[in-house]
């Protein structure tokens, strides 16, 4: 365990490797997204760079370990409704690492964040206004045509982070565009994030494990005939055991 100062060099050197490298790392990204924008339609470069791009901030901190677990569940070429549990900001470059091209349903607040926004922007992440019943609309028809296209598309259910790591309810609309689309749900469970950055801090832990756990999909038989309230509260059951699973098995001492 460090002490408070060296956790705050640790933090420092994270934080300003991220300053210092991001635009130029958004530099190559937009460099590629130029150049493959007329070929690559649904844009595979750019989201395998984005993958690259996270898995750079995953490994400058030398006392992270990353668990993917279950990675041959997910049948390539195949689109679903990714879920996942939200712990942290991490969260998103640790799903990155599952190798799937997706695309993300995001607050409209962060394509305001600078690079951040950019990149949600020009990769055609979904963006939804919470409350806006015609951004709502807007969000599902953009996911239609994804899936339609062959990509998956991925949503965080609780619809913000956890304040403690455990799973908050889960809200209906993953559920629902799975039965609209007829796409089967892959549940993804994440730990491990919420002590190496919890929501609202600023300090990185040096030392963490994080498990990206892939479950066995829901498929579309069992979702259509499963009410999306059920669904959400099965859904939500299945995964809170699996991060239970996680953690009871967990091998590297907090």
């Amino acid at each position: 365990m460090l002490n408070k100062p060296a956790s705050f060099l640790v933090s420092l050197y994270i934080w300003l490797f991220i300053v210092f490298s991001i635009v130029p790392l958004f530099a190559v990204y937009f460099t590629l997204w130029v150049l493959t924008r007329l070929f690559d339609r649904r844009q595979v470069v750019v989201h395998y760079y984005a993958m690259i791009w996270s898995r750079i901030y995953l490994l400058v901190n030398p006392g992270w370990k990353i668990c993917i677990e279950n990675r041959d569940r997910i049948e390539r070429g195949k689109a679903y409704i990714l879920i996942s549990n939200h712990q942290s900001i991490i969260d998103i470059a640790l799903l990155l690492q599952l190798n799937v091209n997706f695309r993300w349903v995001s607050k409209i607040e962060l394509a305001r964040v600078p690079v951040v926004g950019w990149v949600l922007w020009l990769n055609n992440h979904i963006m939804v206004r919470r409350g806006d019943k015609i951004s709502v609309v807007q969000m599902a028809d953009a996911c239609r045509k994804v899936i339609a296209s062959g990509v998956s598309v991925c949503i965080f259910p609780e619809g913000t982070r956890s304040t403690n790591g455990n799973l908050q309810p889960f809200k209906e609309g993953a559920f629902i565009l799975a039965k609209d689309n007829n796409t089967p749900i892959l549940p993804v469970v994440l730990d491990g994030a919420n002590k190496a950055l919890p929501r609202n801090a600023f300090w990185f832990k040096f030392r963490q494990t994080f498990t990206v756990r892939v479950l066995e999909e829901i498929p579309v038989e069992e979702i259509n005939r499963t009410s999306t309230v059920s669904m959400a509260s099965y859904a939500s059951h299945l995964m809170a055991d699996e991060l239970q699973r996680i953690r009871d098995s967990a091998q590297i001492p907090e």
